[in-house]
């Protein structure tokens, strides 16, 4: 797997991998054209990343992070039960913003196939946004539970960023009391 941090290089491909999902809201780009967008070579691609889907964990990693600092501002001193309904109101509500409908997009199409190959390095990818969550779940296996609700979400999202749902915050609550009622809270 990849380095730990990004290089200069590592950074310019995410960055343009970000770009291309943005503009097409999904990964449905190519390696040569990411190295162009960069103004790399293939070569330095391949010194950074195996392949493609590297690239990809590498971009939700990024933007996980990114993801998790704004969504736990958004959230802010919130604790508990009320953290929980926040963190899923403010994570649809997150998808108006500027460059995420390209992270959503490439996250709902792309989970599946890379949790069945890469299951570990997704949830590493994903880590910031699990934890972020998991911190206020009341159950007795908190980031098992993360991972399963953040799966249900996804669903919704995917209903919101493929769909075209304009239902966001509805969908945000109903998701919110389906979650947390399956959970015991």
């Amino acid at each position: 797997m990849r380095r730990e941090g990004l290089d200069d290089r590592s950074e310019r491909l995410v960055r343009a991998a970000r770009d291309l999902a943005n503009e097409s809201g999904s990964a449905a780009f190519t390696v040569t054209q990411v190295t162009a967008r960069a103004g790399l070579s293939l070569k330095a691609f391949y010194g950074c990343f195996r392949g493609k889907d590297e690239l990809l964990l590498a971009l939700l990693a990024a933007d996980s992070a990114i993801g998790a600092e704004v969504l736990g501002d958004r959230i802010g001193d919130r604790r508990g039960a009320d953290a929980v309904r926040a963190y899923v109101v403010e994570l649809f509500d997150m998808l108006g913003l500027p460059g995420a409908a390209g992270y959503a997009g490439v996250l709902v199409r792309e989970y599946l196939r890379l949790s069945e190959h890469y299951g570990d390095e997704l949830r590493a990818a994903l880590a910031p946004l699990l934890d972020l969550l998991a911190r206020d779940l009341d159950s007795p296996h908190p980031h098992r539970d993360a991972l399963t609700m953040f799966g249900v979400l996804l669903g919704g999202i995917h209903d919101v960023v493929v769909r075209g749902s304009t239902e966001r915050r509805a969908l945000a609550e109903y998701l919110h009391r389906f979650c947390t009622q399956g959970i015991g809270g």
